[in-house]
C-alpha cells in the first residue's frame, strides 16, 4: 500500500548519465558511499526506511544512479558470461533466484522484493530500490497491457455515441497511427487527478513525495529512451490510412492488438538492455506504488474517449473559447445587464457548466465551444450528455486544451503522433485534448475585436439581423462573453439564435 505523501524537497542528482559504464574492481555491495551529501536526515531516515515506504525522491537521496552505475562497471562480465539481460542479471546476483522479469508470462518469476532480503547489507536500501524499479516496471507493464484490452471495450462503445452526441456531419478520418500514438501516451497525459497535467519541464521535478502513479510520467521516462518510445508506437501491420468515425469501433482492436503487442516488445527492451532501464528509470518515476488496475483502465478510457472527442470536434471545425477572469454566473446576476439570458445565474451544475459555459473556478476562467462553421450553435446540451455518461469531463476537454496550448506557448498544442520523444532530450508537448483556445476581447467593442489571440469570424457582430426590429442588433458566438452583453447601444437586442440542433441555452 501506498505510503502518505511526505513534504521532502528533492534533491540534485549529481550523477552523470551512463551508457555502460567502464569496468572497474571495486564491488558497490561492499564499499563505497552513495548517500547525497546534500540530503537532510529527514530525508535519510524516511528513505532508509524502505520497508515502509517508496517515494520517486529517494532514488536521488540515496543516489541509486551512482550505485547502479557501479554495479553494472563490476557485474556486466559475469551477465555477459551468464548470458543474462540487465534486470533478470540483476535479481540473479543480488537475490540468487532464477528470477524473469523481461516477459509477461513469466510474472509468477518475477515477484515483488522482500525488504528483508536486503536488511543489513551496506547498501541495502539502493540494492531495494533498483529491485523494486524492475519488478514495479514489470507489473506497471502488465497493469498496462491488460488496462488497453479492458478499455477496448469500454471505449468501442462510446464511439458511435461520440459522434451521435456532438450532431457530427461527415467528419474526416482519423489517422490510424495518430489513435495508436493517443492510446500509447494515455498514461503520460493523464494525472491521479483526473485531467492530463502538464508534465514538468525537463530538468524540473516533481517536489515532495506525492506522487504515487508512475502511468503519470511515461512520457518524462521515455524522453531518455528514444528507442523505447518507438517501439510503444510501432504500427506492424497498421498501415497509415483514415479511418472515418463510424468505422473506429472495428478498427479501434486492431489498434489495441497492436499496442499490446508494442508494449511486451517494450518490457523486453526496457529488462534486457542497462542504458534503456537506466534511461526509462533515472528520474525515480517508478520508485513509488502503481495505481490499480481498474484506476488504470478508467485513465486510459477517458484519455482515448476524449483524444476522440477533441479530433471529432476539431474535424467539425470546433475550437474552444474562453473569458479571462470572467465568472458568467456572477454576470447575469450582479447587475451588469447582459443583454440576453445566458442561462446562468442559477449557480453551476454538478459539472461547474451554466448555459454553455464551463468555469474554472481556481483560474476563474469561462470556457466553452464555438462553430467556426455556424458560430450561433450551442453546445450546453452535447457537453452536459458527454459529462453526464461520463465519456469524458471538463478538465480533460478544457484544461488539458489549455495546458497543452500553454506549455506549446501558441493558441494550440499537438495530438500525440508516432514522431513523439524520438530525439534524447527533446520534449514535444502533445496532450490527449488538443482544441485550438480563443480568448475574447472583453473590452473593446468593434467588429474587429472577437478576440485578442486569433482572427476573427467574418459573420462575428454581424448587424441587421434582427430586420424589422427598431434598434440595430447584432449576431455572436454562443458561447461569446464580452462588450456586445452590455453595451448601452446594443443592450437587449443581441439577436443569437438558440437551437439550431444544439441545444438551448440552458
Amino acid at each position: 500500500m501506498a505510503a502518505s505523501p511526505v513534504n521532502l524537497p528533492s534533491t540534485t542528482n549529481s550523477s552523470s548519465t551512463p551508457g555502460i559504464p567502464e569496468t572497474h574492481e571495486v564491488d558497490p555491495d561492499k564499499a563505497g558511499t552513495y548517500l547525497q551529501a546534500n540530503a537532510t536526515s529527514d530525508q535519510q531516515s524516511h528513505c532508509l526506511n524502505f520497508a515502509a515506504h517508496q517515494y520517486q525522491v529517494c532514488w536521488d537521496v540515496l543516489n541509486v544512479t551512482g550505485y547502479l552505475q557501479d554495479w553494472v562497471a563490476f557485474n556486466q562480465r559475469k551477465c555477459d558470461d551468464e548470458d543474462m539481460g540487465f534486470a533478470d542479471c540483476f535479481l540473479y546476483l543480488e537475490v540468487g533466484a532464477g528470477a524473469n522479469c523481461t516477459s509477461f508470462t513469466g510474472r509468477s518469476q518475477c515477484p515483488s522484493p522482500d525488504s528483508r532480503t536486503f536488511m543489513g547489507h551496506i547498501h541495502g536500501a539502493q540494492t531495494y530500490y533498483v529491485a523494486f524499479n524492475i519488478w514495479n516496471i514489470q507489473n506497471w507493464f502488465f497493469t498496462y497491457y491488460l488496462a488497453i484490452g479492458g478499455a477496448n471495450g469500454l471505449t468501442i462503445d462510446n464511439v458511435n455515441t461520440i459522434a451521435r452526441t456532438l450532431n457530427l456531419p461527415t467528419p474526416k478520418g482519423f489517422p490510424i497511427l495518430d489513435l495508436l500514438a493517443g492510446l500509447a501516451w494515455a498514461f503520460g497525459l493523464i494525472s491521479p487527478g483526473g485531467y492530463g497535467a502538464l508534465i514538468p519541464k525537463l530538468g524540473v521535478k516533481i517536489e515532495g513525495l506525492a506522487a504515487q502513479a508512475p502511468g503519470e510520467y511515461l512520457l518524462r521516462a521515455i524522453q531518455g529512451a528514444p528507442t523505447l518510445s518507438r517501439s510503444l508506437v510501432a504500427s506492424g501491420n497498421l498501415g497509415d490510412s483514415d479511418v472515418q468515425i463510424a468505422e473506429l469501433s472495428s478498427n479501434l482492436a486492431r489498434i489495441v492488438s497492436q499496442l499490446e503487442n508494442n508494449v511486451q516488445n517494450a518490457l523486453v527492451l526496457v529488462m534486457g538492455n542497462f542504458s534503456v532501464f537506466f534511461d526509462f528509470v533515472q528520474d525515480g518515476y517508478f520508485s513509488t506504488q502503481i495505481e490499480n488496475l481498474n484506476t488504470l483502465t478508467q485513465n486510459v478510457t477517458l484519455s482515448l474517449n476524449t483524444y476522440i472527442v477533441s479530433q471529432a470536434l476539431q474535424n467539425d471545425e470546433v475550437i474552444i473559447t474562453r473569458a479571462l477572469d470572467t465568472d458568467v454566473n456572477e454576470l447575469q446576476v450582479n447587475g451588469s445587464a447582459i443583454g440576453f439570458d445566458t442561462g446562468c445565474g442559477y449557480g453551476y451544475d454538478e459539472w461547474g457548466m451554466c448555459g454553455s459555459w464551463w468555469y474554472d473556478s481556481t483560474n476563474r476562467i469561462s470556457y466553452g465551444l464555438e462553430s467556426m462553421k455556424d458560430m450561433v450553435n450551442n453546445y450546453t446540451d452535447p457537453l452536459e450528455s458527454l459529462f453526464n455518461q461520463g465519456i469524458t469531463t471538463p478538465e480533460m476537454l478544457f484544461l488539458n486544451s489549455q495546458l497543452c496550448a500553454d506549455a506549446a506557448g501558441s493558441t494550440q498544442g499537438n495530438a500525440p503522433g508516432t514522431s513523439l520523444t524520438t530525439t534524447t532530450g527533446v520534449w514535444n508537448t502533445e496532450c490527449i485534448s488538443n482544441v485550438k483556445i480563443c480568448t475574447w476581447d472583453t473590452v473593446n467593442l468593434g467588429v474587429e475585436h472577437e478576440y485578442t489571440d486569433c482572427r476573427r469570424e467574418g459573420p462575428f457582430a454581424m448587424e441587421k439581423c434582427g430586420f424589422g426590429e427598431e434598434l440595430v442588433q447584432v449576431t455572436v458566438p454562443a458561447s461569446y462573453i464580452g462588450p456586445y452583453l452590455t453595451s448601452v447601444e446594443y443592450q437587449g437586442i443581441v439577436c443569437n439564435q438558440w437551437g439550431k440542433g444544439m441545444g438551448n441555452p440552458g
